[in-house]
């Protein structure tokens, strides 16, 4: 089985625990001995690894026949680009849940750490689970004249009604594409302030799911 290690954290005095996500859900692999220095899952067991693995057909497991599929060495040697993986593995672990449809959405965990942009693709994502997490935000307009969007309503404002707009009508057509367009043609769109969208974006989990991107700020 193959999966993405989205958190590791120290068990007792050598193993590591990897949190793994894959097309069955979450896993919790133990990985022994794999912080010693001479270990053979040392680097294996690291946060963003792609790894292949056997499957015991349980949630909590010893790491057995593991090896590296992808370690994303070009994410991890760019801080920013780290930072951007982070906000979809910080993702992972507080809003994916047991019911969710994993096979699509390990599909597309893979298409946006592989995109050309990772700064995109990570806040395409973010846009994108919000409906499989029960939070969709409506932006097909009816034709009157947009005003913005609203993050307590989770929809389009027009001009004439009196709810506030927590973003413009231009970062609303980002909003848009980035809920639209597919993860490796993002780098070709006409953007306009990305700063507004991650504020709007942050707000926006933060509000309906209490949920604070730690990544995104």
């Amino acid at each position: 089985m193959e999966g993405i290690i989205y958190k590791v954290q120290p068990y007792q005095e050598h193993a590591r625990l990897c949190y793994v996500y894959t097309m069955m859900g979450k896993k919790t692999l133990l990985a022994q001995g794999s912080q010693k220095v001479n270990s053979p899952y040392r680097i294996l067991a690291q946060y963003l690894t792609k790894i292949d693995f056997k499957d015991q057909a349980k949630p909590f497991m010893t790491l057995q026949e593991g090896k590296i599929i992808d370690d994303y060495h070009g994410i991890k040697s760019d801080f920013h680009q780290t930072k951007s993986a982070g906000i979809i593995l910080e993702l992972i672990d507080h809003t994916i849940m047991e019911n969710m449809d994993h096979g699509q959405l390990y599909h597309e965990v893979n298409l946006a750490l592989m995109a050309p942009r990772l700064e995109l693709s990570s806040l395409s994502f973010t846009v994108k689970l919000i409906e499989p997490l029960g939070y969709q935000i409506h932006l097909s307009g009816d034709g009157r004249k947009i005003k913005g969007v609203s993050i307590e309503r989770g929809s389009l404002i027009y001009e004439g009604e009196g709810f506030p707009v927590d973003l413009d009508v231009k970062g609303a057509l980002d909003l848009l594409r980035l809920s639209l367009v597919p993860y490796h043609e993002l780098s070709d769109q006409p953007w306009n302030d990305l700063t507004k969208v991650k504020d709007f974006i942050f707000k926006y989990y933060q509000f309906h799911l209490q949920l604070t991107l730690k990544n995104l700020q």
